[in-house]
């Protein structure tokens, strides 16, 4: 004997450039945002300095409403004043609830 024997093994071979298949609907689907109604409970802060819409927990608006202005009657378009979830700034919001 002269010596181990590795005529079992697969030679080694140069890798080849792994080619991505087109992805119409698998990983890209899952990262993306996707327009949704908000689930049953949850809160819709409409911001009227940044215009964006976020939807929140009502665990958090209780954080964010600690120090607020609510004026329903008087202000019809944004009637709360609250610090806003987006941009950060307090400013005049309209809230809606998802029952």
């Amino acid at each position: 004997m002269s010596g181990p024997d590795f005529d079992r093994l697969r030679p080694r071979t140069p890798k080849s450039p792994a080619v991505r298949p087109a992805d119409p609907q698998g990983r890209r689907s899952l990262y993306s945002a996707v327009e949704q109604p908000p689930a049953l409970g949850a809160v819709t802060v409409d911001c009227s300095s940044c215009g964006r819409t976020s939807v929140i927990t009502p665990r958090r608006l209780l954080g964010l409403a600690t120090p607020s202005v609510h004026l329903p009657l008087v202000k019809r378009g944004h009637p709360s004043w609250m610090r806003c979830p987006s941009c950060g700034r307090r400013s005049w919001v309209r809230l809606g609830i998802r029952l």
